[in-house]
């Protein structure tokens, strides 16, 4: 007789995408737990729940814009705040509990780029030039 697999549901914060993952994870991981450990249903569901946490892991932000591209299920916030001096810092708490605040890059303004070329105040010497013949250069 065929035991029947059991899932545990997903954590709660998971997308739907992520929590189907998350479930396939697990059933992949007992089955191949159950050829690694065939008399041992706890060390079986151990290893299965392992494999499958292992996708809740959060990749550590290192910018502003890191914050950004992780995904919802991944945070629990994720704001901008204004320091006492008007710069700005946007800051997240990820799923696993880990706090991050990176400053905010200020859009920095090009000066204008001028369109004649600068003029150089003394014109080159032609060696060649008559007037300057036997002069000291």
């Amino acid at each position: 007789m065929a035991t029947q697999v059991v899932v545990p549901s997903a954590p709660g914060h998971l997308s739907q995408a992520a929590a189907a993952q998350w479930q396939a994870t697990y059933k992949k991981a007992l089955a191949q737990a159950k050829i690694d450990n065939p008399d041992n249903d706890r060390a079986q569901r151990a290893a299965a729940l392992k494999a499958a946490n292992a996708l809740l892991a959060v990749p550590a932000p290192t910018s502003a814009a890191d914050i950004d591209k992780l995904e919802e299920w991944q945070v629990l916030l994720r704001e901008t705040r204004t320091r006492k001096d008007g710069s700005q810092d946007r800051v997240c708490v990820t799923s696993d509990g880990r706090k991050y605040a990176f400053p905010i890059a200020k859009a920095t303004t090009k000066p204008p780029v001028d369109p004649k070329p600068p003029v150089d105040p003394k014109p080159p010497v032609d060696p060649n030039d008559a007037a300057l013949q036997g002069a000291k250069v």
